[in-house]
């Protein structure tokens, strides 16, 4: 028997180098095949942050764009909505972040590109 394989991946990540300046701060940036990204954040002035909880934002960006130029938060949309999210979700462990991730990898955006 075959499986499904979900055929998204991850475009391309991004480190915010200047968070990374000061100690104690994360900022990285994730792309997906769907147009969909999340910004991974832990610092003090996150959700959590303080007490070392990771928050994360869903972005948007547009196809064959450089991401980190075109992209967006989404606020309060159907993707907000249907993830669970309202502007950003905080208070979340490592595994819960893995999780949030792969939920917005494979949510169907109906748009998608792969960079080869």
């Amino acid at each position: 028997m075959k499986t499904k394989v979900n055929p998204l991946k991850l475009n391309s990540t991004r480190f915010n180098t200047q968070a990374h300046k000061e100690q104690g701060r994360y900022v990285k940036r994730y792309y997906f095949s769907n147009g969909l990204g999340a910004s991974v954040a832990l610092h003090d002035g996150t959700h959590g942050g303080q007490h070392g909880y990771f928050e994360v934002a869903i972005l948007k960006y547009k196809h064959g764009t450089y991401p980190e130029q075109t992209r967006e938060i989404l606020y309060d949309t159907p993707i907000n909505h249907d993830l669970g999210c309202v502007d950003v979700i905080g208070w979340l462990d490592f595994h819960e972040v893995a999780s949030k991730l792969q939920e917005i990898r494979n949510y169907n955006t109906g748009d998608y590109n792969y960079d080869r």
